[in-house]
């Protein structure tokens, strides 16, 4: 076997397998969430100028990646919260994560850094509002819920007994299976694309564009970054690599922000909620979150 196909197939292997608990234990969660607090206080918490601000520091300090942010993304939809600040959180979840963070101030310093945090931020409270303001909330559609029977039978008669731990947790733990089902074929067909970029893309394809000047390498970037499937711990070193080869650091941001924020695995799997049209809007954010932020960066620096 070749090598790219042992390194796309161990890939493949480790990321579904990866994403897969990640669905689960992140779907549990969710739905701990809802068991415990009523949907019109996540409503309360989500709703309102300052529902944008919540949703973008509840995305920063999630270490999730774009794939493994959809299930909260759908709890929230599902509680009913404001479609804006969801958006808002959708988009700095993956691109404002601690570790991303953490990984960008120690390889290119806090000016490059506090740049980054403040383009991403403003950009993805912006569009959370323009979407929001134009009714992108119309192009959804959720898969049905996993109700419990923990305190209701399945017949819809209240349990005179409140359920221990174990049988709760277990109850969770079905409900979250059921909820990744949901989600499988598309789950699956991402990391085949993630696999088949992962093996089959060298990365002595992104190293000739650091020959390339001009304003035009930005967009180019941008564009190069969405069909890819990274996580900041593989991002950043190949941003380092190529900062060192001559690419500038604009170029650089505009890859990591259209490989992180928008990346072809999740498109895949956000197609099973957003339909085309919320969808293509999503992407053409990124993009542009990825041009202005890479384009002020260049600028300052």
């Amino acid at each position: 076997m070749s090598t790219s196909f042992l390194s796309a197939a161990q890939f493949f292997v480790t990321t579904l397998t990866e994403l897969l608990v990640l669905f689960v234990l992140i779907s549990m969660f969710v739905y701990w969430l809802q068991d415990r607090f009523p949907a019109k206080r996540i409503q309360a918490m989500l709703s309102g100028g300052s529902g944008y601000f919540t949703a973008a520091a509840l995305g920063s300090i999630t270490p999730f990646c774009s794939c493994s942010t959809l299930p909260m993304l759908v709890g929230m939809l599902r509680a009913r919260a404001d479609f804006g600040p969801v958006m808002t959180f959708l988009l700095t979840s993956p691109l404002l994560n601690p570790v991303l963070m953490v990984l960008l101030f120690t390889i290119f310093g806090a000016n490059l850094t506090l740049l980054y945090a403040a383009g991403v931020l403003a950009l993805s409270l912006s569009a959370g509002f323009l979407l929001s303001a134009l009714h992108f909330e119309r192009f959804i559609t959720l898969p049905a819920e996993q109700k419990s029977c923990c305190n209701t039978s399945c017949t819809g008669a209240v349990e005179p007994v409140k359920p221990t731990l174990s049988p709760y947790l277990a109850d969770l733990f079905k409900r979250a299976v059921k909820e990744t089902r949901a989600f499988l074929p598309q789950l699956v067909a991402a990391v085949v694309v993630g696999a088949w970029i992962h093996g089959y893309v060298p990365a002595e394809f992104f190293s000739q564009f650091s020959q390339v000047s001009g304003w035009y390498l930005i967009p180019v970037a941008a564009l190069l970054g969405i069909p890819l499937y990274v996580r900041a711990s593989t991002m950043i070193p190949l941003a380092l690599s190529l900062v060192g080869k001559g690419m500038s650091y604009g170029s650089v941001v505009a890859l990591t922000i259209g490989g992180a924020g928008a990346s072809l695995p999740e498109m895949i799997i956000l197609k099973r909620i957003f339909q085309w049209p919320l969808l293509l809007a999503f992407i053409g954010v990124v993009f542009v979150t990825a041009c202005l932020t890479g384009f002020a960066i260049d600028l300052v620096m």
